[in-house]
């Protein structure tokens, strides 16, 4: 009778351990340990090249040898072979309850490879969605010919959104004596009270001059000088903002209900981040006090980089080492 294991012996050792510490069904057991199979299948062929004929053979030198760039190859290779992304996020937890078991329970020894990597289910709720540089630019273009004063007054309000980042309630409470524009910059008064300065490029300067150009100063009704007034010469409310946003996605055909007011403030963030922009540095456009909040700009452009790698024409083709995607 052949009692050799189909898996190695840590991996049946795991299998016992969530039996009986974590007190685990039997189904969900099961499921994690083909999932392990899989993953040591594709690294056995991938990144030792068929060293053994059979995974049991693996050991857990093997193991520790993994780093991060062996995870990210087996989840490329899960979405190359069209698994969907539900089944993705389960094997991804999968392996990370099996490396937890090894760093912390089996070996103290060894590294945790999934410390940097991010759930797909967290990273889909975390993703900001953010306008393309086209449709932008659609907006930017959308009252640039008007001698509607409400247009250029929005146009000007547009411009400071997608080319400063600031937050709805930073535009609302501009005031004109923020405005410098002997030095092409103005003072912004964010959340908690903190101050920043920022900057004017050329194109919002002369959106800004534009609308300063037809201001109606006589109907200003508050002492502190509101850069952006209402018909009434009020302060714009919140509300007020919203719906001039609203109505520019509409006249710009973009999507209202999927597209908000911050939607443009991580659209700039997003495309002085593709441009080359320092994280830093963004931190600081935005106003942000933990770098870890401005991060999620470089996520979004991972995730944007592996959709691409992904749909690549030569997809249909599976390839000999999902590494080649980043290749």
């Amino acid at each position: 009778m052949n009692t050799e294991l189909k898996t190695p012996k840590f991996v049946e050792e795991f299998a016992d351990y969530l039996v009986a510490i974590r007190n685990l069904s039997q189904v969900y057991i099961t499921n994690m340990k083909v999932t392990i199979e899989q993953f040591l299948e594709f690294i056995n062929i991938h990144k030792f090249k068929n060293r053994y004929d059979s995974i049991n053979k693996m050991s857990l030198n093997d193991i520790r040898s993994l780093n991060n760039s062996d995870i990210y190859s087996f989840i490329f290779f899960l979405a190359e072979s069209h698994y969907k992304n539900n089944s993705r996020v389960v094997k991804i937890e999968h392996l990370r309850t099996f490396f937890d078991y090894l760093f912390r329970i089996e070996h103290s020894i060894f590294r945790e490879p999934f410390k940097k990597i991010n759930s797909e289910r967290k990273i889909d709720k975390k993703l900001p969605n953010y306008l393309s540089l086209d449709e932008a630019k659609r907006l930017i273009d959308l009252y640039k010919d008007s001698t509607n004063p409400i247009e250029i007054r929005d146009s000007a309000m547009l411009h400071i959104f997608l080319n400063c980042g600031l937050r709805l309630s930073e535009i609302r409470n501009l005031n004109l004596e923020d405005i410098d524009l002997r030095d092409d910059r103005f003072t912004i008064i964010g959340k908690g009270n903190k101050e920043r300065t920022n900057y004017l490029n050329d194109i919002t300067k002369e959106a800004l001059l534009k609308y300063l150009n037809i201001r109606d100063n006589s109907h200003d009704k508050e002492r502190n000088n509101p850069l952006f007034l209402t018909d009434y010469g009020f302060r714009m409310s919140v509300t007020t903002i919203k719906k001039i946003v609203k109505r520019a996605y509409r006249k710009a055909d973009l999507d209202e209900n999927v597209y908000s007011v911050h939607t443009l403030r991580h659209t700039c963030a997003t495309i002085l981040y593709k441009a080359g922009c320092n994280i830093r540095t963004i931190q600081e456009i935005l106003g942000h006090v933990q770098i870890d909040t401005t991060e999620i700009y470089t996520h979004l452009h991972d995730q944007e980089v592996m959709d691409v790698m992904l749909n690549h024409p030569l997809a249909q083709y599976k390839m000999a080492d999902a590494l080649a995607y980043c290749a």
